[in-house]
């Protein structure tokens, strides 16, 4: 079933960080088989990924064009960022969180997916818990998307969901997100919209049309954006970072002012601290 492994060069990660990296909420295609040990699919490709010994090996279906593959897989990690910048950059803030964050997770990255991937899986999450999203991206995967091999399925298209019977989506377990997924994929297909020219627009007016869509305010735009074009002035503002936010810099409730303080705080670089404060605080390590 499957290939032998690849080292990816260049790319170090500890234990924690590898998993909150891969399966912390940040895309829920992912499912750990054994310690470090994950299987997911991202785009067209399906395969097998492991920590050893601080490095990241990935292993693939036979029959798939590997150094391909293994390529894709590289850059969906996003490995050819130079993340040493990004953190010395956060440093200099002399913020004593994020200094104690960039402690916590000192090889955390953020993942650089499919935007439409991003797209699919963020109308999922509203209100639901993160096994709760698997379950849905997995259902919608299985019915509407294309089988790569040996039980796994990519992700549909949009214009597969524009075409569905909302009765269809509803049987993936999404309840009133059907009908949001359904309108979002009409629209972009109306729009005949390319979601990866959101990684090259004006930040601002990729929010703008993301927000256009049913069932995107600000918080899963801003998740897109970061987790699927790695715009990292963006910010996404839920329940864990609005309470963190809260109690760390005193700042309002109001996430609109939070983003505010947040792209002020830590600049050019603010969905990067976003994420090491979310994983530090979800796991109750600061």
């Amino acid at each position: 079933m499957w290939g032998k492994f690849h080292r990816i060069k260049d790319l170090q990660f500890t234990p924690n960080d590898w998993r909150e990296t891969i399966d912390g909420g940040q895309a829920f295609t992912w499912y750990e088989r054994l310690e470090n040990e994950f299987e997911g699919v991202f785009t067209d490709v399906a395969v097998k990924a492991r920590l050893n010994n601080g490095t990241i090996e990935a292993s693939f279906l036979k029959g798939t064009n590997e150094s391909v593959a293994l390529k894709k897989f590289s850059d969906y990690l996003d490995a050819n960022t130079d993340y040493s910048k990004i953190r010395s950059a956060l440093h200099k803030t002399a913020d004593t969180h994020m200094l104690k964050a960039l402690e916590i997770y000192p090889t955390l990255r953020i993942l650089r997916q499919n935007p439409s991937e991003a797209i699919i899986c963020f109308i999922c999450s509203s209100s639901k818990r993160i096994v709760q999203i698997k379950q849905c991206v997995k259902l919608l995967s299985e019915k509407f998307g294309k089988h790569i091999g040996c039980g796994f399925y990519s992700l549909p298209d949009f214009k597969t969901l524009a075409n569905a019977k909302l009765e269809d989506i509803l049987e993936c377990k999404l309840g009133f997100r059907a009908m949001y997924l359904k309108k979002t994929a009409q629209k972009i297909v109306e729009d005949k919209f390319n979601p990866l020219s959101l990684r090259q627009m004006p930040y601002t007016d990729a929010k703008n049309y993301l927000c256009s869509l049913t069932g995107i305010g600000d918080k899963v735009a801003d998740c897109i954006l970061l987790f699927g074009c790695s715009r990292f002035e963006a910010f996404p503002v839920d329940t864990w970072i609005k309470q963190a936010m809260c109690q760390m810099y005193n700042t309002d409730s109001n996430p609109k002012k939070i983003r505010e303080f947040a792209s002020k705080k830590f600049p050019n670089y603010a969905g990067f601290a976003q994420q090491l404060i979310f994983a530090s605080k979800r796991n109750s390590l600061m």
